[in-house]
């Protein structure tokens, strides 16, 4: 499974939009008068379909650079706004399903989720606790002593 999480355990994507979005308004702050007056008091929504909807020239000005990157961000950022409701999803699948796998320090969502997905898959090869860490790819790495 895709390490979906970051270090804190939100889910990277989250971490992403969220910085997308920061970039975009930051981006207005700067952008002509015109589109900064038509993105004012929108909803992070609203604003990242209007984004999406500009139609950038052929980068022949510095304005159309801008278009053309607004664009590309609010795209972005729809689509991570997207994976980030699928994750949360997963996520409160995960917590009904067997809420004491998330218990443990270092078991995120996406491992507890790997750890599901093997063990109704295999459960015939899972005769012990180490054999589902090796299926499911968390056993511990054995070190070479210093």
């Amino acid at each position: 499974m895709v390490e979906a999480y970051g270090v804190r355990g939100e889910p990277q994507a989250v971490e992403q939009r969220a910085a997308a979005m920061v970039t975009m308004k930051a981006i207005l702050v700067h952008a002509p008068d015109t589109l900064g007056q038509k993105t004012t008091g929108k909803t992070q929504i609203s604003l990242a379909r209007q984004l999406a909807a500009l139609r950038p020239r052929r980068l022949e000005a510095p304005v159309d650079a801008l278009r053309h990157t607004l664009r590309t961000l609010a795209k972005r950022w729809q689509y991570l706004d997207t994976e980030a409701t699928e994750l949360t999803k997963i996520g409160d699948l995960v917590q009904r399903t067997a809420p004491q796998l998330l218990e443990p320090f270092g078991i995120g969502v996406d491992t507890a989720a790997e750890i599901l997905v093997v063990a109704d898959d295999n459960p015939e090869r899972i005769k012990s606790e180490a054999a589902l860490a090796k299926l499911a790819g968390i056993a511990p790495v054995p070190t070479a002593p210093a």
